[in-house]
């Protein structure tokens, strides 16, 4: 769960281009790459990407580097304003004022309003967007620390929103929060007793949550034990919550979305109907898939080749590995049931 470690590797350019003075930054913080840009003096945008490993995070690095000079961007060393985080001791409420209003004025007037304390639990506010369309509408929770310079960020759709079982979150969250910024990516932790279907919390450091507002806001979720891996890497929890086909995580009322790793070598002399004639497929090493896919490779290894192999992964890091022989009516419950773990019985 750890972060690569070591120190942050930070890079600051500038360009005037008749007169208009733009910069742009990268910081590179282990497997991350943190980038920023904009005019000196205005509005700055960001982005920020997860990479395999410590040497494709130093090749990246590289490589935009490379694009900014040969755009014409001159490396220097950062303004005052840039090296130093003016408001490094201030609350996040006045950083977060202070960024918004950057964009127009009065914008964090319209972003706060709304907001409001929520009973019994000092330093949380709550807001509710009745959006009708889009992703509909949800409560959007901050969860202020006790010296209110950091917090954790959590959403929960109308649907699935249930004020009890947001304050029993909330009365295991708050005592805990500090878990999000101990230079750990993540932390997953048993609930004494379920809160909701959920049985576990899994705690994301801000560079899981964006990195919005300088790094100063972490974020909390409920989750069943299936969902995510003990052993998960900073890598595959960012590919779990918002890669592809991610786990709905504000969705409080939803079935189980279990750890599904798949690694295949499906191949076919005559080739695969459903791929389009496409003699083989393959993926050599276990990568995060959604349901879709596995419910696919089990099609294909039916028709597939002897010799040919499909398998899959669980929360556990356990590994079912399947030959075209072993697809039987009963395979998909059996697959069920391996990836649910003891969670399957209690949604039969």
């Amino acid at each position: 769960m750890k972060q690569d470690e070591g120190v942050p590797e930070v890079r600051y350019f500038e360009k005037n281009d008749d007169g208009v003075v733009r910069f742009w930054r990268i910081r590179r913080e282990g497997i991350r790459c943190h980038m920023s840009w904009g005019q000196v003096g205005g509005r700055t945008q960001g982005s920020s990407m997860t990479l395999d490993d410590l040497a494709h995070a130093e090749r990246h690095l590289a490589r935009k580097i490379g694009e900014k000079q040969r755009q014409g961007y001159i490396e220097m060393a950062p303004r005052a304003a840039e090296a130093a985080d003016e408001m490094a001791d201030a609350p996040l409420l006045d950083v977060m004022r202070a960024h918004e209003d950057k964009r127009y004025a009065g914008a964090w007037n319209a972003y706060w309003a709304g907001y409001a304390a929520v009973a019994g639990h000092a330093g949380v506010f709550a807001k509710f967007h009745d959006f009708q369309g889009g992703p509909g509408p949800f409560y959007d929770y901050l969860v202020l620390s006790e010296d209110e310079r950091r917090a954790l960020h959590f959403v929960v759709k109308q649907p699935g929103h249930d004020s009890r079982t947001v304050s029993a979150f909330l009365d295991f969250v708050c005592p805990r929060m500090e878990l999000a910024f101990d230079g750990r990516s993540h932390h997953k932790l048993p609930l004494p007793a379920p809160i909701g279907r959920f049985d576990h919390v899994l705690f994301r450091a801000p560079s899981l949550c964006g990195n919005r507002y300088g790094g100063r806001i972490g974020g909390a979720v409920p989750i069943l034990d299936c969902e995510i891996c003990d052993d998960d890497t900073e890598t595959l929890v960012e590919a779990r919550m918002q890669g592809r086909d991610a786990m709905p995580s504000t969705s409080w009322d939803r079935e189980p979305y279990p750890v599904i790793d798949l690694k295949f070598d499906l191949r076919s002399a005559n080739g695969f109907a459903e791929l389009g004639g496409r003699s083989s497929l393959r993926e050599k090493t276990f990568k995060v898939y959604r349901r879709s896919m596995l419910e696919r490779g089990i099609r294909l290894l039916s028709a597939a080749e002897p010799g040919s192999r499909f398998e899959i992964r669980n929360y556990r890091r356990e590994i079912l590995a399947l030959a075209p022989a072993d697809v039987a009516p009963q395979t998909p419950a059996e697959i069920d049931r391996f990836l649910l773990g003891d969670v399957a019985g209690q949604h039969d």
